[in-house]
């Protein structure tokens, strides 16, 4: 065995091993062969085209689809539900935004306060992202696949943009930012790796409003907090503890926290126990409250529910996966020599 070819077979460790049992010697082999003269050469390597191919391939295996071994099938269908599960948060805090920003430019009415009515590029930009997050979901739910990877890499690449932008005026902003960008970035690289050539496609035309209507019953939820308390609340007023759980976000963890035990007590597919796993860590991640270091003013409420929101979607994260573990199909047993 020459160097070449170690360094070919080491690559394919990235592959499953009951797919490098059955298909080692025979991709080696072509490998070889497509070297050529150049196999003989000193300290020969696979080119970059060889190991992206192998890495591309090696996802696709380890995230199964359609025909796959029920173990990566599960995993795959796990990624596939964070990938749904979060680009349809963000369409419903898209549908907000839109909501919010068009009130602040004073094409819609509404009882929020308008804190800086002149800073209208900003809010033509939010809506524009909003957009995007709402056209991400609407095509993945009508099976566009492409589409969707590409809406959904375009409105990564404005929250970078964003970021670095703010880095240059605010270098702090980067930390305070780094939680924000994770959470967007995790059902975008679902979208991105699970969703292959082999991934299995479902078409649901009514889910392109769920979105909307979930978007519509919390607007509902904030304006009664907003009528019935109103905006200004003192340190101390039971409002300010309540404030902390009504945004889009603690909302979202409270739905996280009852759709967890359901699914543990209904006895759920091991894909939804990932997928819930998986958004969870992500959510706990988004509530940090790194950034309220340093910040000036009352803000112990906000402080201990971000502290409580983060410790019980992390033992709910912990949770999950273990009993994911316990009914996630085994890896199959690679054969060798007929055996």
């Amino acid at each position: 065995m020459n160097l070449l070819e170690q360094r070919y077979r080491f690559i394919l460790k990235m592959l499953p091993a009951p797919y490098r049992a059955e298909r080692e010697e025979e991709m080696v082999e072509a490998f070889l062969e497509g070297a050529g003269q150049d196999g003989d050469e000193h300290n020969a390597r696979p080119s970059w085209a060889e190991v992206a191919s192998i890495a591309a391939l090696a996802v696709r295996s380890r995230l199964g689809g359609l025909g796959a071994a029920p173990r990566y099938r599960a995993i795959g269908d796990a990624v596939r539900l964070v990938a749904l599960l979060g680009l349809g948060y963000q369409a419903v805090i898209g549908w907000i935004t839109v909501v919010f920003s068009l009130h602040v430019l004073g094409y819609l009415p509404g009882p929020w306060p308008v804190i800086a009515p002149g800073i209208q590029v900003s809010e033509f930009l939010s809506i524009a992202d909003g957009l995007v997050c709402i056209t991400t979901f609407a095509a993945l739910a009508l099976g566009k696949v492409r589409a969707a990877k590409l809406l959904a890499a375009l409105g990564l690449v404005y929250v970078l943009v964003m970021v670095g932008i703010d880095a240059f005026t605010w270098p702090r902003s980067v930390i305070d930012s780094a939680p924000h960008v994770l959470a967007t970035m995790v059902p975008v690289l679902a979208l991105l790796t699970a969703y292959h050539v082999d991934a299995p496609v479902r078409r649901s035309p009514p889910m392109t409003a769920l979105p909307l209507g979930l978007a519509v019953l919390y607007i509902a939820i904030a304006l009664t907090f907003t009528n019935t308390w109103g905006m200004d609340v003192t340190p101390g007023h039971p409002a300010v503890w309540l404030a902390s759980w009504i945004d889009p976000q603690s909302v979202t963890v409270v739905v996280l926290l009852i759709a967890g035990p359901i699914c543990l007590i209904r006895n759920s597919a091991p894909a939804w126990r990932l997928a819930l796993a998986v958004m969870a860590a992500s959510m706990a991640v988004a509530r940090s409250p790194f950034f309220l270091i340093g910040v000036e003013g009352s803000v112990q409420p906000l402080a201990i529910t971000l502290i409580i929101q983060s410790a019980a979607l992390l033992m709910l994260c912990l949770v999950l996966i273990i009993a994911s573990r316990r009914v996630l199909p085994p890896p199959a047993v690679p054969l060798r020599d007929g055996v």
